[in-house]
């Protein structure tokens, strides 16, 4: 029972989330407002969101205090199973359904970089290491996005990080809820 629960809650919170977060996408494409940007970062909060709304139905649904390690893995499934399906359907929508929006967001972030080319030499540029940012270089892999690289980018290193931190918030809040419920 308990592992049933586990994987079907789990399972079903991250494709919820993952849709959500599609949905958030195609909103924000349908509102003329560049879906590709650092708005879709908003869409994380639906995870963060499914996460603790699954993990709070599973812990009611087993009907005794949870471990840490068990709601932190629940709450890291939901958010790869999220990151996966809203990834995916990006990518699909990117590369079959609308292609040209890849190269109106490369437009839009060269437009960006050429406006604040000194400031990101500055922030990126390491004068012990390897010298300021080649520029060129800079604008090259802007060049580079594709439907793949938007995929792979929702389980980048930050990304992924802030998801493992706020689950590992959940376990500890539930953790402390079921001990204080049952005992």
């Amino acid at each position: 029972m308990k592992s049933k629960a586990f994987l079907q809650l789990s399972v079903i919170s991250g494709l919820v989330a993952g849709l959500v977060c599609f949905l958030f996408f195609y909103i924000l494409k349908i509102s003329d407002a560049m879906p590709l940007g650092t708005r879709r970062n908003i869409g994380m909060i639906f995870m963060w969101i499914a996460m603790t709304v699954g993990a709070s139905r599973y812990w009611k649904t087993v009907h005794q205090t949870v471990n840490f390690l068990e709601i932190f893995g629940f709450c890291i499934i939901v958010v790869l199973i999220a990151s996966a399906v809203d990834g995916g359907l990006v990518a699909y929508y990117t590369s079959s359904v609308e292609p040209s929006l890849i190269p109106e967001f490369i437009v839009e972030l060269k437009k960006l970089a050429l406006q604040d080319q000194a400031s990101i030499q500055e922030q990126f540029g390491d004068d012990k290491a390897s010298g300021p940012i080649d520029f060129q270089v800079f604008l090259q892999q802007i060049e580079q996005i594709s439907p793949s690289s938007i995929f792979w980018s929702n389980f980048g290193v930050l990304r992924m990080l802030f998801h493992f931190l706020y689950a590992a918030l959940v376990g500890v809040y539930l953790r402390k809820t079921s001990l204080s419920t049952y005992y």
